[in-house]
């Protein structure tokens, strides 16, 4: 009897938390105070970015392409069937 009245309360007691918490959550008051915070952010973050220095590009004509298919092909072994089905032969 008595663990039935404590699960009880203790249902209760968490039930009315949760409750509360979603109450001032959603309140009006909390979601201005967060779009309050997060434009001060934002205004913060624009400040910052408009004092950092644009650095030049330095990495036009880095990559290097080498057709190395070739070699692969003159290196590798050669299978009696790749001669059967080349178009080389015909």
């Amino acid at each position: 009897m008595f663990r039935k009245i404590l699960n009880t309360l203790f249902l209760l007691i968490f039930t009315v938390f949760i409750f509360f918490v979603s109450k001032y959550y959603f309140s009006e008051k909390n979601i201005i105070i967060t779009n309050k915070s997060r434009s001060s952010y934002s205004l913060e973050i624009n400040e910052i970015n408009s004092d950092l220095p644009v650095l030049k590009s330095d990495t036009k004509n880095i990559i290097i392409y080498k057709d190395g298919l070739e070699d692969y092909k003159k290196k590798r072994k050669k299978w009696i069937w790749e001669d059967l089905v080349s178009s080389k032969n015909e």
